[in-house]
């Protein structure tokens, strides 16, 4: 069960007896008039003064008018305090609720470096020895903060998401699929299968912010020595980690406003979340030096997004939840305007980096020896050259021809490659009907990367390292959706398991499903919606808020 939250309206003004009222004030009035006319006689001659603030303030108005104007020119929108938050397991998002009556204008503030609202939950740690150049932006390292590495020191979003290739062992990522969670949980042995970075049991040990002892709980570590010569403090928790997103997110929100007056906002965490998992990412709000208005339900904010707590015949909802990392379901009960999680089930092991996961390990296999060759120029390096980084390192740092969108061709970058063949087939699929009547076409999403040709004997180890930039060519990659589909069957079938089990404990019928919410990026795939459609035939599929920002919405819709 959750608490029932419900916008509040505004306050009504309360009104005195006019008749009482207005003879208090008519006698008042009368007697002040009566002194300042007095003293004015006293003073100027006459009833009225010529000088003195009456005269000033015409001016005073203009000026203040002008201020007005010029504070709207420059995108002053406000002086809301409280902002709600989506911290996600794969991206995160904050949305801004303007003042007005009730509910007012809602607006989920868009990262200047995207475009978009929709914000990489990545952080990477920075090699100060090594990239001291590349550190141009970001807060002061005056600043005071309670978050370590300083937030001067480290990359977030997608800054920090297209160094996943370039710095896998610096840079954390899918950091909620372990938040709270000791270090013997099957999710931390699954995570740790597939990132670069040291998951690390931290032991128990005292937290100097909270005072409180921490028992088998973990850290992210970075593996590299020269990282923590710069920086002792690179091993970073899940919610440090989950600190550094909301302090930028805070600060894209600040930017936005044109002021520093977000302090504080509502904080939406998973159902089924323990309680020591909503401690820990109270924790991460702390950090970020933000102070937590409210705690709500992901899914109780969804439903809010789309105001189905008001809408006529709504008894059972469904949220249908699936992210990058999680896939969530939730039935919640409405009666007499408020929403109450009656059941939550889900699966912590399948989101949209399975299915990148699994693209990239068809590219693997499509371009296996593309990957040996790396590896073969990896060995030459590593045994003839005075180098202490791996080819991949080398490249990503040197050559000016290897960019996000054309990236060297390697393990990582087949994962990145694979989550955009995913969007581009899904879109592709959505386009197709859109334009009904239309002749279908073969769907297939093609991308690129550059790679090294065959390791030839004759080279010159010396120069090795001059010329593998120019050898560089474009291997061209491709999946239909055919074989997309055939790849991904098995977490097809495992994407509605879970609503239709939690249906049955609930002793429900899936005929009482009455609207189903659909939440997370993840379900913009059509072959999602449609198994969620065939599932649940009655129930109403809402969709037409954004997925990724549908959480924010509604937790920010709640703010007083």
């Amino acid at each position: 069960m959750i608490r029932r939250l419900q916008p509040r309206r505004g306050k009504r003004e309360r009104y005195s007896p006019a008749v009482g009222a207005s003879q208090i004030l008519s006698s008042k009035t009368t007697k002040k008039k009566r002194k300042s006319s007095s003293k004015s006689l006293k003073k100027y001659g006459k009833e009225t003064p010529s000088g003195g603030m009456a005269s000033l303030l015409p001016s005073l108005i203009g000026v203040v008018i002008l201020v007005v104007c010029v504070t709207a020119q420059m995108g002053f929108r406000g002086r809301p305090s409280v902002a709600g938050i989506d911290l996600g397991t794969t991206n995160s998002v904050i949305c801004i609720q303007r003042l007005s009556k009730g509910v007012g204008v809602i607006d989920c503030v868009a990262d200047p470096v995207t475009g978009s609202p929709i914000v990489p939950s990545v952080v990477s740690v920075y090699d100060r020895q090594k990239e001291s150049k590349e550190i141009k932006v970001g807060p002061s390292s005056k600043t005071k903060t309670l978050l370590e590495p300083h937030p001067s020191e480290v990359a977030v979003g997608q800054a920090a998401k297209v160094r996943i290739d370039s710095h896998p062992q610096q840079t954390f990522y899918h950091a909620k699929r372990v938040l709270g969670r000791p270090y013997y949980d099957k999710s931390v042995t699954v995570l740790q299968q597939e990132v670069e970075f040291l998951i690390e049991e931290e032991g128990t040990s005292k937290n100097h912010h909270t005072g409180s002892s921490n028992h088998n709980d973990i850290r992210l570590s970075i593996e590299s020595e020269s990282v923590f010569r710069a920086n002792q403090d690179a091993a970073l928790s899940p919610q440090q980690v989950g600190g550094h997103v909301v302090n930028y997110l805070i600060g894209l929100a600040r930017e936005f406003l044109g002021h520093d007056n977000v302090k504080s906002a509502v904080l939406a965490v998973p159902a089924k979340f323990n309680l020591h998992q909503r401690r820990r990412t109270f924790e991460a709000f702390q950090l970020a030096g933000i102070s937590v208005a409210r705690v709500l339900e992901e899914p109780t904010a969804a439903a809010l997004a789309y105001g189905l707590h008001k809408k006529e015949g709504v008894e059972k909802i469904l949220v249908y939840d699936f992210g990058g990392g999680t896939l969530d379901i939730s039935i919640l009960h409405v009666s007499e305007g408020y929403c109450d999680v009656i059941g939550s089930d889900g699966d912590d092991r399948l989101g949209g980096a399975d299915f990148d996961a699994t693209v990239a390990q068809l590219l693997t296999q499509q371009h296996s020896s593309v990957l040996e060759n790396l590896a073969s120029y990896d060995s030459v390096i590593h045994d003839n050259v005075d180098h202490e980084n791996n080819v991949a390192e080398v490249l990503v740092s040197s050559c000016d021809r290897i960019t996000d969108d054309l990236p060297l061709c390697s393990v990582s970058s087949f994962h990145t490659l694979g989550e955009k063949i995913k969007v581009d087939l899904s879109q592709q699929q959505h386009q197709q009907k859109q334009q009904q009547g239309s002749k279908t076409n073969k769907v297939v999403a093609t991308t690129g990367c550059l790679a090294l040709p065959p390791f030839k004997n004759g080279i010159s180890s010396s120069s090795l390292l001059n010329t593998l930039c120019k050898s560089l060519y474009v291997e061209t990659l491709g999946v239909t959706l055919d074989e997309y589909n055939i790849a991904v069957t098995p977490l097809f079938d495992r994407s509605v398991m879970p609503a239709t089990r939690l249906v049955e404990d609930l002793g429900l019928l899936r005929e009482e499903v009455d609207e189903i919410v659909m939440v997370g990026g993840t379900t913009r795939m059509p072959q999602i919606r449609e198994l969620v459609r065939l599932a649940f035939p009655d129930a109403q599929l809402n969709t037409h808020i954004d997925p990724d920002v549908t959480v924010a919405y509604g937790a920010a819709s709640v703010i007083d």
